[in-house]
């Protein structure tokens, strides 16, 4: 008892300091310090965006807004496409903006040179949900880690001018910040692509994001080979991941996601455990830990009740309401988590 009484208060110590630097760090970003929609507009065409598969091939185009006197202004930016599924099944693909060095200053943009701007996969109210739901998961998992990455929605007007007279769409949309830039809120450095080992990743923090990911039925990622999550290193400490889109999560329920054929699941909304086992007082400190937050959650959730419509609001809030009823069970807890772990002799006694 007196061995998991000291890690319960070392983790809670722990936890505790992170939270209050993450909020004093972040508290700096101008464009991610509201949580009220920012409108933009943007021109630009989908049909050569979509179509060049290059990595280093930007579009030009300019972002415009109203700044803090109600005036239009506008920033140059750079887009290209990202994202491999969304690219292959979507007619709007994600963006990457890059603006260039100094042309964002005193606009809500400073100190955001690069950015991810996730849009609808189509056109459509219901589409548009989707990405209010994706949205709440990144503030969901600002709740459970102090390392995450910024979020701000957009009322997105915007203009795919494939001809001359061009289509206009209204889309809600959310921008992301790079990873560089949570690196250095945390003074960290990030890990370029590879496979990372899962002894060599802060267990607390992996731990804590294999239950997030079972929260809201994720399935497509992998902390060893960086898929869908990015890693940080600060020295002389283990890798810290940072996990980001969850668009193929339940919690979400894209139409277009299915989830990999080798694993025993035919949905994406049937939770599917996929961490590492970790030892038992740890993983019991992690349950109580999410259980203990389980009202702070749900509260988070209820922030964004007004932007999707009531049944699918009261759906959502079901999801995560079950993932706490197998944490409340013991019998659940051991068979959908305990006992379903991937082993990798990380288990200490």
């Amino acid at each position: 008892m007196l061995r998991i009484s000291f890690i319960a208060k070392a983790l809670t110590f722990a936890l505790l300091i992170g939270l209050s630097f993450r909020t004093s760090a972040y508290q700096k970003d101008i464009l991610f310090s509201s949580e009220i929609p920012l409108d933009l507009e943007i021109v630009t065409n989908f049909k050569l965006i979509k179509g060049s598969k290059s990595d280093t091939v930007f579009f030009p185009t300019f972002i415009k807004f109203k700044n803090e006197e109600g005036k239009q202004d506008s920033v140059p930016v750079n887009l290209r496409g990202r994202g491999n599924s969304r690219r292959a099944q979507c007619f709007f693909t994600p963006l990457w903006l890059k603006i260039p060095k100094g042309a964002s200053k005193n606009t809500p943009f400073e100190g955001n040179r690069s950015l991810k701007l996730v849009l609808p996969c189509q056109e459509g109210e219901s589409f548009n949900h989707l990405i209010v739901k994706e949205y709440m998961a990144y503030k969901l998992y600002e709740q459970v880690s102090p390392y995450f990455f910024q979020t701000r929605l957009i009322n997105l007007t915007l203009t795919d001018r494939q001809n001359k007279k061009g289509k206009t769409y209204a889309l809600t949309a959310f921008v992301l910040e790079d990873v560089d830039n949570v690196a250095g809120y945390h003074e960290a450095k990030t890990k370029d692509s590879g496979l990372i080992l899962p002894q060599l990743i802060n267990d607390t923090l992996a731990l804590k994001q294999d239950f997030f990911a079972f929260m809201i039925g994720n399935t497509d990622w992998s902390n060893t080979t960086q898929h869908n999550v990015k890693m940080l290193i600060k020295e002389d400490e283990k890798y810290i991941p940072v996990a980001y889109d969850f668009d193929y999560s339940g919690f979400v329920n894209a139409p277009y996601a299915i989830p990999y054929d080798y694993l025993p699941i035919k949905k994406v909304t049937e939770r599917f455990y996929r961490g590492i086992c970790r030892n038992e007082t740890l993983t019991q400190l992690v349950k109580s830990d999410f259980l203990q937050r389980e009202s702070q959650i749900l509260a988070t959730l209820e922030k964004y009740i007004s932007l999707l419509p009531s049944a699918e609001f009261e759906s959502s809030r079901n999801y995560l309401m079950d993932f706490f009823s197998i944490l409340k069970s013991e019998t659940s807890f051991q068979a959908q988590i305990a006992n379903a772990c991937q082993k990798y002799g990380l288990i200490e006694n």
